[in-house]
């Protein structure tokens, strides 16, 4: 039986994390988004809750910093990527969860993978959704991969910010881009576009788009991930980025417990398809207690 999850879903915002919570049950469910997006990604999928699900699990649909409703870094500082690891181990601490399954989708899907391989024992499961290993570089191409960004960050700093007259336009642009209809980009947008004085503009932060000033290269980001025994679920959409495809065939020895999961969709596939999704998730969630 489903319930009505707008009396469940609330807001919470504290030291600069915005994030939104569905249950009150004893053990923690970490969602991690994409790049660009923020916690309603997964709110098509925490809508097919059952009541046993919510009154079990406390799911936690975080904006990570710069994104959505939470608060943008300094103006001095940068969004490395290595750091939003250590975000979600802060937002873990004010939320007070010691330990949590987490699953991620796409820069949320690295994001868990790299926490698990770092402290294993803060992560109960992991689902990853068109997301896994990590983006890396060539030894090459670090020198014009570094002063391409500091040459963005040029651009950037430049730069104000845009208004647009119409709030739809910006649903319409979103949903183009990311190849799903626009009922699936208003729901994602709501949460991350502003209105003031009748004009609509975005709320994350625009140093987000940045390219990154430090990346790995792939010995390195091997070495990170090694030996990750934390049991993991891979979910990739059959119209998925091909890049996620090829970081499976680089990456998947990493895992000691891994079961890859092949579905219908694009990169967003959880939202396009969130009954499959989500049963495939709990599932492998609820398995973690038979063992």
């Amino acid at each position: 039986m489903l319930i009505n999850k707008k009396n469940e879903m609330k807001d919470y915002f504290d030291a600069g994390f915005a994030w939104q919570q569905i249950g009150k049950g004893s053990t923690a469910v970490i969602c991690l988004h994409g790049w660009l997006d923020n916690g309603n990604s997964f709110k098509p999928l925490t809508d097919e809750l059952t009541d046993a699900e919510i009154e079990n699990y406390s799911w936690f649909l975080l904006d990570l910093p710069g994104h959505g409703q939470s608060r943008w870094k300094s103006q001095d500082a940068a969004y490395y990527f290595v750091e939003y690891v250590y975000d979600v181990l802060q937002f873990m601490k004010i939320a007070n969860i010691c330990e949590a399954h987490f699953i991620g989708h796409s820069m949320g899907a690295l994001i868990a993978n790299l926490l698990t391989s770092l402290y294993p024992d803060k992560v109960l499961s992991l689902c990853l959704i068109d997301g896994i290993g990590l983006i890396h570089q060539s030894a090459a191409s670090a020198k014009q991969n570094l002063l391409k960004a500091f040459g963005d960050r040029d651009r950037a700093s430049d730069q104000t910010t845009r208004w647009f007259d119409d709030r739809n336009s910006i649903i319409r642009a979103r949903a183009s881009v990311s190849g799903f209809n626009e009922n699936l980009a208003e729901v994602l947008m709501s949460r991350s576009i502003k209105c003031e004085k009748g004009r609509y503009a975005l709320t994350s932060d625009p140093k987000v788009k940045l390219s990154s000033t430090m990346r790995f290269n792939q010995e390195q980001a091997h070495s990170l991930l090694d030996k990750i025994s934390v049991d993991t679920m891979l979910i990739l959409p059959e119209h998925g980025y091909p890049q996620m495809r090829d970081n499976m065939r680089k990456f998947l020895s990493c895992f000691e417990r891994v079961k890859v999961i092949d579905v219908a969709g694009g990169h967003h596939c959880h939202m396009e398809n969130p009954k499959q999704i989500l049963r495939e998730v709990v599932f492998h969630i609820e398995k973690q207690a038979a063992c």
